[in-house]
């Protein structure tokens, strides 16, 4: 979609007086559009009581993150996009997040329609950078609208356009987020014993939903379960009720429960390094982003012996971390291939983040234990 509407906004630029002013005004519109998008996420995250967890702005490497409780916001190298992560904590889940998707796309026209405004109507000279700004920000505005939902994104088109038509498994997926919320700041809080029982309530409520089959699996691994959670996600391979998007998300869960088991000692490394790697290629197949799997590629050329593109996998997977426990996983990984080129130093210098983000996780403590050792 967004090609077709990029050639069809140049066409038209070109066609329509093209100039420096005009191709600048469209480089401007596209940036405010997109930003509106966005801002109107925010706002309407904050209108109608949906959390946050997750606030990036600009592209390229990390610069500073803040992780706050609920919340992680991560500034990079170059400031022109920003994205925002949704996720309900209130029901009735749907129609809040169908309100917020609304409020992005109210503050995203009413600026391209403000533009249009100032560019035919309000001024009887050219207005190229308006003109320019105007055809851009439409163009970044459908692209927004337009309905559509994978394993990396979802546009606020399709809370407004696809949300409200869901039925049946993927509409009870919804519903059951806040208690899967319940489950997740348990686990950020390092209190495992109410996030095991808040599993075993969503999964005894909802016994064929992923989101619940994820939240009991999450407790296993962070319980160092690893070959519980890797059988747990693996009865989901074979389901015939599964759109692609959830297999790159069953894919990629069944990948990092399998390299966990092999590190942990309680599966071969011959049998799951391979099949490891086959999950994390099949869920990248599937749309899975590849900054997602960074942690767990990371993982499998430790098991490898392979410390330095283990340590640049992970050191990638720390800078694109979307949680705290992701962010504590990686810096483990780190700290553990820095251990393995014999630099203990290095090793220490990268725990000390992990601890103070989650010094309780397996990953983390036992990697602290070796470290005191040696």
């Amino acid at each position: 979609m967004w090609k077709a509407l990029t050639g069809l906004a140049l066409v038209v630029l070109v066609v329509w007086r093209p100039g420096v002013a005009t191709f600048g005004g469209a480089a401007a519109g596209t940036w405010a559009v997109n930003a509106a998008l966005q801002l109107g996420l925010l706002a309407g995250a904050l209108l109608f009581h949906v959390r946050v967890p997750l606030v990036e702005i600009g592209v390229g490497g990390e610069i500073r993150t803040w992780t706050k409780p609920h919340l992680r916001v991560v500034w990079r190298t170059i400031p022109l996009l920003m994205s925002v992560g949704l996720t309900s904590i209130k029901a009735p889940v749907r129609r809040r997040l169908w309100l917020t998707g609304l409020t992005s796309a109210v503050v995203a026209a009413a600026v391209v329609a403000v533009t249009w405004l100032g560019a035919l109507v309000w001024s009887d000279a050219d207005q190229p950078f308006l003109r320019g700004f105007a055809v851009a920000g439409t163009a970044v505005l459908l692209n927004g609208l337009w309905p559509r939902r994978g394993a990396g994104t979802t546009s606020p088109g399709w809370f407004l356009f696809a949300l409200p038509r869901l039925s049946g498994r993927t509409a009870a997926e919804f519903e059951a987020t806040p208690l899967v919320n319940e489950v997740t700041d348990a686990l950020e809080a390092g209190d495992l014993d109410r996030a095991e029982a808040l599993a075993d309530e969503l999964v005894e409520r909802h016994p064929t939903l992923l989101v619940a089959i994820g939240a009991r699996s999450s407790v296993l691994t962070l319980r160092a379960r690893y070959g519980e959670a890797l059988h747990l996600v693996s009865g989901l391979v074979g389901r015939t009720d599964l759109e692609p998007r959830d297999m790159a998300f069953v894919l990629a869960a069944m990948a990092g429960s399998t390299a966990n088991a092999v590190e942990g000692g309680q599966l071969p490394a011959d049998v799951g390094v391979p099949a490891a790697k086959r999950a994390a290629d099949g869920a990248m197949k599937f749309g899975y982003p590849r900054h997602r799997c960074t942690g767990t590629l990371a993982q499998l050329a430790l098991i490898e012996r392979d410390h330095a593109t283990a340590l640049a996998l992970a050191t990638q997977a720390k800078a694109t971390s979307e949680t705290g426990l992701a962010r504590a996983d990686a810096l483990a990984t780190i700290a553990r291939a820095h251990m393995a080129a014999g630099d203990n130093a290095a090793a220490r210098a990268s725990l000390v983040e992990a601890e103070q983000l989650a010094g309780w996780m397996p990953r983390v403590a036992e990697t602290t234990a070796r470290l005191n050792i040696t």
